[in-house]
């Protein structure tokens, strides 16, 4: 059996947990031990894991390289260090070493930009981002803006206020260590220029128009111009699916499958939205996103092999936001579009969904249509997690495995762990246990008592009684759930799905 490595982002469930959830699709996958992996703020033991790499790499067909992890720790790590850039760029050429210990592996890196948050929190960033995150942004905006002569006088005069309010060492450990990251990155890209790696994706992260991230964006892309690197790079919003994908991809081109994809939106303006988070309209993303899993866009539907319907309106919105109701309601005919989704399975498409109407989670009055029309366990994959393209990477992944493995019990299984966590969690469970729980605790969003504690038990409560009262024909599929918290705060859980044996559907039994 072909074997895979796959050096993820991070030890997170949705980096670390996922991949081996996917629908079986003839391969083994290999992943380092936990225990050489990081803790959020706590690099993961970057020697460790170079040793772990080399001494596998003989036996794989495929290896998929976070940059991120093997240089810097992690996604977290990679925001806080203060590495001599000559340590950095040693630890990179373990991906020389790799190549020279197989010459045949298909080699596929990833490396981020990194990011710069639009609010003052520290939660994934150095201490002083609680008091100047903000800011910190807004700088960096505004020192694009000036460099591009799009400056305005009150621009001018704002920008002029918040150097006054950034502490000058906050500031200079910030841009240091983007300079740093950047001169590691672009390194580090010479691996694709030189052929030593096969593919390399540079995820955006958090991204915007302008700022910092842009800015370093610009020279990547002029990288990649100078080189002619266009059918061997890409850059796009991303980050914690591009595990997932080029997974994908890696799959695809052992097997020589090249998927073909139609995409359907909810709406006839979803495909111009800018998501948040995002830098660009949501068409352009979803092109990256099959080119990364090796798919090939088609725009009739009898020649696809995988339907992506695309669940956005004309823009994303806040809850409270009057223009929600012209939105989702007026601009979005979801009646039309779960009709299509029925028609594409009847005519034996693999149909992905991807929800990303609704950020950080999933749009229950969608999928409660599903569920009446017993949709939900009939579809190849779906998503509603996080980002736009977290979620559109991670179903575009699935629906891939599940089109090349056909491994039906491994399909519903991560069905079902996506509708309790994207949908049972994020879009309910997690605020309720927030506002009703915590303040009694002592408790808030970002300080949950430990990854097994009492909030923990409340969260299994809660999800368990909200997806049996309202998502019942998914409920008596599920044995029972098991449930921890892996960075001990509310954003994200780890929900294990016990499936019961032998149980249908109403969506299987249709």
């Amino acid at each position: 059996m072909k074997k895979i490595i796959l050096l993820p982002l991070d030890e997170r469930p949705c980096n670390y947990g996922y991949p081996s959830l996917l629908p079986k699709a003839g391969y083994d996958l290999l992943l380092p031990p936990k225990e050489i992996m990081g803790n959020k703020k706590i690099p993961a033991d970057t020697g460790a894991i170079a040793k772990w790499l080399l001494a596998h790499i003989g036996e794989a067909d495929a290896c998929i390289l976070s940059l991120d992890t093997l240089i810097y720790g992690g996604i977290v790590p990679s925001r806080l260090h203060h590495e001599p850039l000559e340590t950095l760029l040693s630890r990179a050429k373990t991906v020389e070493e790799l190549r020279r210990r197989n010459p045949r592996v298909k080699l596929y890196l990833f490396q981020l930009i990194m990011r710069c948050p639009d609010y003052s929190l520290s939660d994934e960033e150095p201490d002083y981002y609680d008091d100047c995150g903000r800011e910190l942004h807004l700088y960096g905006r505004y020192t694009h803006l000036e460099k591009l002569g799009k400056l305005t006088e009150e621009d001018r005069a704002e920008f002029e206020k918040i150097k006054r309010k950034i502490p000058r060492e906050a500031l200079s450990d910030f841009t240091e260590r983007r300079r740093k990251n950047l001169s590691v990155l672009l390194h580090d890209l010479e691996y694709v220029k030189n052929g030593t790696a096969d593919y390399f994706v540079v995820p955006q992260d958090d991204a915007a128009v302008y700022g910092f991230t842009s800015m370093d964006q610009t020279v990547v892309r002029a990288f990649f111009k100078e080189n002619t690197l266009h059918m061997k790079t890409a850059m796009y919003p991303s980050a914690d699916d591009t595990g997932l994908s080029l997974l994908a991809r890696a799959l695809c081109e052992i097997d020589g499958a090249r998927p073909k994809i139609y995409v359907h939106y909810a709406s006839s303006k979803a495909g111009g939205v800018v998501p948040w988070f995002e830098d660009r309209a949501l068409d352009e993303t979803v092109q990256y996103h099959i080119l990364c899993v090796r798919g090939q866009r088609v725009y009739s539907l009898p020649e696809a092999d995988i339907v992506l319907a695309v669940n956005m309106g004309s823009g994303m919105y806040h809850d409270d936001d009057p223009a929600r109701v012209t939105g989702l309601d007026v601009e979005r005919n979801l009646a039309a579009f779960v009709s299509f989704i029925e028609y594409a399975l009847e005519q034996g498409k693999t149909v992905a969904v991807g929800d990303v109407a609704c950020c950080n989670g999933s749009d229950g009055e969608l999928l409660r249509i599903l569920h009446g029309e017993d949709l939900l366990m009939r579809l190849g994959a779906y998503a509603g997690w996080n980002t736009s393209s977290n979620t559109l990477g991670t179903a575009l992944s699935a629906a891939v495995h599940f089109l090349l493995g056909k491994d039906g019990e491994g399909r519903k299984n991560f069905l079902l762990h996506r509708y309790y966590e994207d949908m049972g969690y994020m879009a309910h469970t997690r605020a309720f246990v927030t506002e009703n729980k915590l303040p009694a605790m002592g408790l808030d969003y970002f300080h949950a008592d430990g990854e097994r504690g009492e909030v923990a038990r409340f969260v299994k409560e809660e999800l368990t009684a909200f997806m049996r009262e309202n998502f019942p024909g998914l409920a008596v599929l599920v044995e029972n759930i098991e449930i921890s918290m892996p960075w001990r705060r509310m954003f994200e859980t780890d929900v294990a799905v016990i499936m019961k044996k032998g149980e249908q559907s109403e969506e299987d039994r249709s």
